[in-house]
């Protein structure tokens, strides 16, 4: 995945975390409120708030650090493992846990989609989804095994109406979230081949322009060449041939006059190659102008 849709799961991570931490010291502060005195760090479920908080901060921490990787990994495994597998087994099953644990499995998947892609991590994306869809498919057959007291004989459905509601709960809720992903997927490439458009456009441009610029600077140079053309070489040629005319206009010697009538012709004949030359110099400047 790109690196600019890591970093954007890096602040979902760092938002579910800091929520997780909020929710956490929330309860902790009712529950000090209410009981009169703080958690009784007596029993599992007593331990579990303090130890998800303490786990989310070290998770924050681990981002900050870039170890983005572990960070998550460390957050999911700890989750499913404190929420999902271990309370049964530790603190026993009421029969409200007939509902709470298929509901917290549900969440669980939630949590998956935040931090895992099945695009860059796949494997690992759907490995914790199905462990999350068994937990939820076997969530009835899971607290069972530990329910010593046969509270399920006091739920108003059985198993099978409830393991039809959760299954179906948490399919519903896991395809919108995987359609919602992937209509966002879509969207971002598509931003994504719109910015690359633009950035190999400005490439361009930024090569046409400097190569506009040389051209620039070429033809400045050339202009430049021509006005000494003009101010010099050309004006040679002139400055001879109205000197000669002078000296024709005051010479009475009529061989002094066909010498004075020869130098006229090659000044005229100079001044014409040096006109001539001016003239391709400038369609040439023209002609290139024209096809930039």
């Amino acid at each position: 995945m790109e690196v600019s849709d890591e970093l954007r799961r890096r602040k979902i991570a760092d938002v579910v975390y800091g929520l997780v931490m909020g929710l956490l010291l929330a309860f902790i502060i009712f529950y000090s409120i209410t009981q009169g005195y703080f958690l009784k760090l007596t029993s599992f479920d007593s331990w579990v708030p303090l130890i998800l908080l303490i786990i989310s901060f070290f998770c924050i921490l681990l981002n900050r650090w870039g170890q983005w990787i572990l960070s998550k990994s460390i957050f999911i495994s700890s989750w499913i493992t404190l929420v999902n597998i271990l309370p049964p087994f530790m603190v026993g099953v009421s029969p409200n846990s007939y509902i709470v644990h298929p509901v917290l499995c549900i969440i669980s998947s939630l949590m998956i989609h935040l931090f895992f892609s099945f695009y860059s991590e796949k494997w690992v994306f759907v490995f914790l989804l199905l462990v999350s869809f068994l937990l939820t498919t076997f969530s009835f057959d899971f607290l069972v095994s530990f329910d010593t007291q046969s509270s399920f004989a006091d739920l108003p459905l059985n198993p099978g109406q409830l393991r039809f509601i959760f299954v179906n709960c948490w399919i519903f809720v896991n395809l919108s979230l995987i359609y919602v992903y992937r209509i966002s997927w879509k969207i971002y490439k598509k931003l994504e081949e719109k910015n690359e458009i633009i950035e190999r456009m400005n490439h361009d441009l930024e090569a046409r322009v400097e190569k506009r610029t040389a051209q620039l600077q070429e033809r400045n140079e050339r202009l430049r060449a021509y006005a000494f053309t003009n101010a010099h070489i050309i004006r040679a040629p002139v400055s001879r041939i109205l000197g000669l005319l002078n000296l024709m206009h005051r010479s009475e010697n009529p061989a002094e006059a066909q010498e004075i009538k020869r130098y006229l012709e090659e000044s005229a004949t100079e001044l014409d190659r040096v006109i001539r030359q001016s003239s391709i110099d400038l369609e040439k400047d023209s002609d290139e102008d024209a096809s930039v």
